[in-house]
């Protein structure tokens, strides 16, 4: 089994939140450097934005405002999230790792593994399908769509043909960040609210709708650490970062 650190950041602000995980990313072009696998929440909520976002189209600022949320723009590509019902998780590693391919759709799919194996463990019956691959019968949308959940990617996690979660990669340097949200919650008319194309409620669906009771981060966040530790044969260095007063680790 391969040696990571984990690290539980809890709840914080989308600039402490994207703080941590680019002082991840830079401490992962060290050559001693272990692969991470992070959790945190958002508080306040917030909308992140794709690195190549134009913000006037990607959100609506004044909504934003209204409800108290953040906005803030990720290293990642991608189109808009809004983070608020939800478990994120960050994988940071060097890109020459044997643990991963060399290339970007070849990570993708081996940390689309670990998530399947979260949602596996949680009792949802998700599935890995490749862009070419989505289901005849899903919701297509225009390249110029703002959000996240409404567009295609590849190698999503679909449960009955549905999104549940939307990641984004960086590499730079020799390491890598794979960032992503796992909806615990799905409210469709906030999203459609705050990012323009939102609320796609034939292309989403969430943990607690799957499952139809209560869940909290707690219970995903222990799923996804044994389904990684299941997919990728992970051990752990546990850490725990307090990010209400440093983004570092």
């Amino acid at each position: 089994m391969s040696i990571w650190r984990i690290i539980d950041s809890g709840p914080a602000t989308a600039s402490r939140n994207m703080a941590l995980d680019e002082e991840l990313l830079r401490e992962a072009i060290s050559p001693s450097a272990l692969p991470v696998l992070r959790f945190y929440t958002w508080s306040p909520a917030a909308v992140s934005l794709g690195r190549f976002q134009d913000q006037e189209r990607a959100v609506n600022a004044d909504a934003c405002r209204r409800r108290g949320i953040d906005i803030v723009r990720r290293i990642t590509g991608g189109r808009a999230v809004l983070h608020c019902d939800e478990l994120t998780y960050s994988i940071i590693a060097r890109s020459d790792s044997d643990l991963f391919p060399n290339d970007i759709l070849g990570t993708y799919k081996v940390i689309a593994a670990g998530l399947l194996a979260g949602l596996r463990e949680l009792g949802i019956a998700a599935e890995m399908v490749s862009r070419s691959g989505r289901h005849a019968g899903m919701v297509k949308s225009s390249p110029q769509e703002p959000a996240c959940f409404s567009s295609p990617s590849w190698y999503e996690i679909l449960v009955k043909g549905r999104k549940i979660i939307g990641s984004a990669q960086r590499r730079v340097g020799g390491a890598f960040l794979q960032h992503g949200s796992i909806l615990i919650g799905y409210d469709p008319v906030l999203e459609a609210e705050v990012i323009p194309g939102g609320g796609m409620r034939d292309a989403v669906t969430c943990i607690r709708t799957e499952l139809g009771r209560e869940v909290g981060p707690d219970e995903v966040k222990q799923a996804f650490r044994e389904g990684f530790v299941r997919a990728l044969g992970m051990t752990f260095q546990e850490r725990i970062v307090d990010c209400r007063n440093s983004p570092r680790t």
